[in-house]
């Protein structure tokens, strides 16, 4: 088993990549027969966080809004490019704007759920943590009136107890494997080509249309005033020429994904 790691302050993803044939296996028999089991019984209630690798698609994937600015906007980019993206909305700024939760609706996008607000579910029970989740589900779900089938947790944070009940009760936990480092002030041109540089075929890209905890910036660290349409016009861009074609996570589940766990998982 492989260990990934991506980090910054507050925002930390590890996992052992369980199901990627890419990686390659433990040495000893045990090791394999353990490494089996645990797929055949975790799998179910794993993160996912990347698609099947033979393909040629990558998923857009938005967190913390709809803002009132900057989503529309990048709904205009995406209408421009005839590309979807899964929007990980929070219930709060949904119920706020509704019309814009329409708007992806309506243009053939991918609603998700975030979350209530941007509370890491690891600083709650698992009552608390699942009860949130779901009153969010709920409350996205009478604003877009569709299913809504896809969660991802703040900062990336959840529990093999909330992911069981949430799965149980047909949520799906998706996390990324791409991401752009847009919770921070930089030039679009830098911010796209973080994009471009951690994008694999499968990928699921991590972006932001809002930045839901404002309060968590270090100083001297900016708050987000980059032009975030820009941005994703330039990653549309970019990906021309790479052979990789935007899609939203739900086209991807069929091939396929890759599910993980990690330390704070396993409580």
């Amino acid at each position: 088993m492989r260990i990934l790691q991506v980090s910054r302050r507050d925002r930390v993803v590890r996992r052992r990549v369980l199901d990627d044939e890419s990686v390659p296996g433990p040495a000893g028999v045990i090791d394999r027969t353990i490494a089996v089991a645990a797929r055949a019984v975790l799998g179910p209630v794993l993160p996912a966080f990347r698609a099947d690798p033979a393909t040629d698609c990558v998923a857009l994937t938005y967190d913390d809004g709809p803002h009132p600015e900057h989503t529309p906007r990048v709904l205009d980019v995406l209408a421009e490019h005839d590309a979807r993206a899964t929007f990980f909305v929070l219930a709060e700024p949904a119920r706020r704007h509704p019309r814009i939760v329409s708007r992806m609706v309506a243009e053939g996008h991918e609603v998700a759920v975030h979350g209530a607000d941007h509370r890491r579910l690891t600083r709650l029970g698992t009552r608390a943590a699942v009860g949130s989740v779901l009153g969010a589900r709920h409350a996205v779900e009478d604003v877009a009136q569709v299913p809504v089938r896809l969660f991802r947790p703040p900062y990336g944070a959840s529990t093999l107890r909330v992911n069981a009940t949430l799965h149980a009760c047909g949520l799906e936990v998706v996390l990324w494997t791409a991401e752009a480092r847009d919770w921070m002030h930089d030039d679009e041109r830098r911010i796209a080509e973080n994009a471009l540089g951690t994008l694999r075929p499968g990928a699921f890209l991590l972006l932001h249309d809002d930045r839901a905890d404002p309060e968590l910036a270090d100083d001297p660290a900016e708050l987000p005033r980059f032009d975030r349409a820009d941005v994703l016009r330039r990653i549309l861009d970019g990906m021309v020429g790479t052979g990789l074609r935007p899609v939203v996570v739900g086209d991807l589940r069929g091939d396929g994904v890759l599910r993980s766990y990690g330390p704070d998982l396993v409580r």
